[in-house]
C-alpha cells in the first residue's frame, strides 16, 4: 500500500508504502499547542518506508527536548511528519495524507484532554501512553497493520 499527502499550500510531499501502524487521537498539552486544535490525529508508520518528495529544505523542523523531530511546512507552517530517533518511530499527521485518510484506533493522553471535549466515539481510551502490551493489543485488532517493534520490545 502506498499513500501520499502533503501541506495545505503543497510546497512539502511525501509518500510511504506500507501499513500504518496505530493511529491515535493525542490529547496532551503539547499537540494541542502545536496543532491549535483540541487534540490532534497522527497515524504511526515504518519510518524507513517514508520518503519526502519535496526538497527535505522546504521543510522546517522543531527539535523537541526529548530529541524528536517535527516536521512542517516552511510556508504554510502545515505539521506533517514527526520522527523519534530513540524509538525509530515515524508519524504522519493525518490531516496531511491524501484520501483516503485513516479512522483513528484510539485516544491516548486522555488525562490531559481539555475538560469541555466529551468524548463519545466508543474508541478505546487511554490515560497515558499506551503500554506495550496495550499496542500489541491494538495492533492484533486491526490485522496487516504495522506493529512499531521499538514501542513494544525493549532496546537492544
Amino acid at each position: 500500500m502506498e499513500s501520499s499527502g502533503s501541506c495545505r499550500c503543497g510546497h512539502l510531499r511525501y509518500r510511504f508504502e506500507g501499513p500504518f501502524g496505530p493511529v491515535a487521537n493525542c490529547h496532551c498539552a503539547f499537540c494541542r499547542r502545536v496543532h491549535g486544535a483540541a487534540f490532534t490525529t497522527v497515524a504511526f508508520v515504518d519510518p524507513s518506508r517514508f520518503t519526502w518528495l519535496s526538497p527535505v529544505e522546504n521543510a522546517s523542523i522543531y527539535r523537541t527536548p526529548e530529541g524528536a523531530v517535527r516536521h512542517f511546512c516552511g510556508r504554510c507552517a502545515s505539521p506533517i511528519f514527526n520522527y523519534s530517533p530513540i524509538l525509530e518511530l515515524g508519524a504522519v499527521i493525518t490531516h496531511s495524507i491524501d484520501s483516503p485518510q485513516p479512522d483513528p484506533w484510539a485516544h491516548v493522553n486522555v488525562e490531559s484532554k481539555l475538560p469541555w471535549l466529551l468524548i463519545s466515539d466508543g474508541l478505546p481510551r487511554f490515560q497515558t501512553w499506551p503500554t506495550p502490551e496495550q499496542i500489541r493489543r491494538l495492533v492484533e485488532s486491526h490485522p496487516g497493520s504495522w506493529l512499531p517493534r521499538r514501542l513494544v520490545e525493549p532496546a537492544a
